[in-house]
């Protein structure tokens, strides 16, 4: 496992927990308005290889944390490229931590041995764009029967869990809203990220800006037509 960073304290990315985020290092996705370019681009992680905390001073941290922090939220980059991933998270949960997980979806595999070993107690995955544009947003050729074959297993796994959308004027409309939000139908809760343009992946994505609260609200009355929960953040 490379881990790339940690955030000791979090009260909002493991909704109802007090939690630690740990960043995992790469990705499969090469998405212009990432705003974690630093955990994505082989030439940033290289240039921070020296800074990578290793597993057992991660363990380490949580034995301290023990009875003041309920989860830990493994982030990225992409956690499911890693192959040491179920090792890593078996050693959170022995530690008796409820664990998070944010992915893009396009590890099916490893999340179906997760869940069968009931190693995961929330999962959040992105659902990026509508179907055919999701190329055209992750910036790479992608299996998109991958990332449904994540959504089912996520739906079907009784596991606690939400699919979410960064949200970018100029890319997402309301028609765009209304094919995501139905690929999303079933899930229990959907979540509406605004695009915040301080820091992207692909510099050119700071041309473009997010929606006023009024047109977020518009969306979130949309979506809602479709799961029955959603929330709107930024």
């Amino acid at each position: 496992m490379l881990i790339s960073g940690i955030h000791t304290l979090t009260l909002l990315d493991y909704p109802g927990h007090v939690a630690c985020i740990l960043f995992t290092a790469g990705c499969n996705f090469r998405c212009g308005y990432c705003h974690n370019p630093e955990f994505v681009l082989p030439e940033k992680i290289k240039e921070r290889m020296s800074d990578m905390i290793p597993a057992e001073k991660i363990f380490k941290f949580l034995e301290t944390r023990k009875g003041k922090l309920e989860g830990v939220v493994i982030s990225g980059g992409e956690p499911t490229i890693h192959p040491g991933l179920p090792d890593f998270i078996r050693t959170i949960k022995k530690m008796g931590f409820l664990v998070k997980l944010d992915t893009n979806g396009t590890n099916p595999k490893m999340l179906k041995q997760l869940f069968d070993e009931k190693l995961l107690d929330y999962v959040a995955m992105d659902a990026k764009a509508s179907p055919g544009r999701y190329g055209l947003l992750t910036g790479t050729k992608n299996n998109f029967s991958d990332i449904e074959c994540s959504r089912d297993l996520i739906l079907a796994s009784g596991v606690a869990h939400e699919l979410r959308t960064t949200i970018v004027k100029g890319w997402h409309d309301e028609a765009e809203i209304i094919k995501i939000a139905e690929w999303c139908h079933g899930a229990q809760k959907y979540t509406l990220q605004n695009f915040r343009p301080q820091k992207t992946l692909n510099p050119e994505w700071k041309k473009f800006s997010g929606f006023t609260s009024a047109e977020l609200q518009h969306f979130k009355k949309i979506a809602e037509k479709f799961v029955k929960k959603v929330e709107v953040m930024g």
